[in-house]
């Protein structure tokens, strides 16, 4: 059995994490993502360790939403683990249109889009990492013996961009896939309907349906509005249609007016 050693922050409070104060728990059936994984923000895409509460995040209906919350853990993984269900599944790059290698929490929520896998179908649905494992190139390894994991949290629940476009699933609530009540929610799909999920675009060997290359290039965003500056009074704008000044300087004084 895996360890994991939890520490939260809140709105209200430093994202420093404090490892003396932390407390204990024995599932890594967790999501959540590993350090190093980079998370599309107005700034671009930026390391899950760098992000702290208050930054402003892609997400993948709702616009740039505010982090409210970020939950950080220690993961310590046995020599002798290999319980897939307990192991995250590893990303080869480009897979699913990441340039890079990534790692994926079993239990971290990742967004199928329907209709990638039906054409009649709309909207996209939830299924756990962990069954991802033997679609394409995916596989559950273990990254190291300690590895640091980060959890994100929002007002509501939110399907974020992770590494190119990898569409990763963050629910409002704490450690679970279900999120609350209140706000927009997204289908979290039984384990039997994940598991065919993941079985038809792993027969089809395509994995657009996993990410969403649209995602994989955001635009960093300013964070001051831009205002057009007036220029000075009888300075004309550069490209301004209209008469030129005249030549002042080769006229006689006399003549100037």
């Amino acid at each position: 059995m895996s360890e994991v050693t939890s520490i939260s922050v809140y709105l209200d409070q430093s994202s420093e994490v404090d490892h003396s104060s932390s407390n204990h728990a024995v599932n890594a059936r967790r999501g959540g993502f590993l350090h190093g994984t980079k998370i599309a923000t107005t700034g671009g895409w930026k390391p899950v360790e760098r992000i702290v509460v208050g930054d402003l995040v892609r997400t993948l209906d709702h616009g740039f939403k505010e982090v409210r919350r970020i939950s950080t853990s220690v993961v310590v993984i046995p020599a002798d683990e290999r319980r897939t269900e307990y192991l995250p599944i590893f990303v080869p790059a480009r897979a699913a249109y990441n340039g890079r290698p990534v790692w994926l929490m079993p239990e971290q929520g990742m967004a199928l889009n329907l209709t990638k896998i039906d054409a009649e179908a709309i909207g996209c649905s939830i299924v756990p990492a962990r069954l991802l494992n033997g679609a394409g190139r995916l596989m559950s390894q273990a990254p190291g013996s300690s590895f640091e994991v980060r959890s994100l949290f929002f007002d509501d629940d939110q399907v974020i961009f992770v590494e190119g476009g990898l569409q990763a699933y963050c629910p409002s609530g704490r450690f679970n896939m279900r999120g609350t009540p209140n706000g927009p929610t997204y289908d979290v799909a039984d384990e039997d309907v994940a598991a065919d999920l993941v079985n038809s675009i792993a027969s089809r060997g395509d994995m657009s349906a996993l990410a969403n290359p649209l995602g994989a290039l955001p635009a960093p965003i300013p964070q001051e509005p831009i205002f057009p500056i007036r220029p000075p009074s009888g300075v004309r704008r550069p490209g301004r249609p209209g008469r030129p000044n005249a030549p002042v300087l080769f006229l006689r004084p006399e003549w100037q007016i």
